[in-house]
This record gives structure tokens, sequence and C-alpha cells, in this order.
């Protein structure tokens, strides 16, 4: 999923944090606002950190995706260039 917008919806008591996807994906993490005073980066945060969480605490094992899906560590604020990885097989060469 390639992010292209995070939104900050406000609904009675809980914040909704979505992460938006090139592909019209949409990642939603529903957050209790408590006494009000989560604002929204703060809100991102939190949610960033119980999607990593649930990576971390993944207890099925499954195969990597792609090249991307094996090398990625689920650091959200990484900067990685989605371009400098090839799913091409080691004897393939590429120009």
């Amino acid at each position: 999923m390639h992010l292209i917008d995070t939104k900050v919806v406000h609904q009675e008591n809980m914040l909704v944090v979505d992460f938006i996807g090139e592909g019209g994906e949409v990642i939603s993490v529903r957050l209790d606002e408590g006494d009000g005073q989560l604002d929204d980066a703060t809100a991102i945060d939190h949610a960033k950190v119980m999607m990593v969480q649930l990576t971390a605490f993944d207890t099925q094992e499954r195969p990597a995706i792609n090249a991307y899906d094996a090398l990625s560590n689920g650091n959200l604020d990484a900067e990685v260039d989605p371009l400098a990885i090839t799913d091409a097989p080691s004897d393939v060469t590429t120009h």
C-alpha cells in the first residue's frame, strides 16, 4: 500500500484515523478520545504504533508478498524508495 493521505475523523467519543492508499485502499484505526485532549497528530502517531504492534505480534506465518514485504521492518516512517526494490530473479539483469 502506497500511502497518499491520512485523515482523522472525530465521532462521538472516538477518533477514527484513516490511512488512504494510492489504489483506494483504506485502513481505519479507532481510538477512544478519552477526555478530548487527543489532537490529530497524536492520534495518527497512536494509530501507527497500534498497526506496528499488530504486525510485530502476528502469530501466523505467511510468505512475503513481494521483495518490499520481505525487507520491511514495519517502520511506517522509514524513507524507502519502492523503485529500488525489484522482484526480478537474481539471474535477470534489469536496466
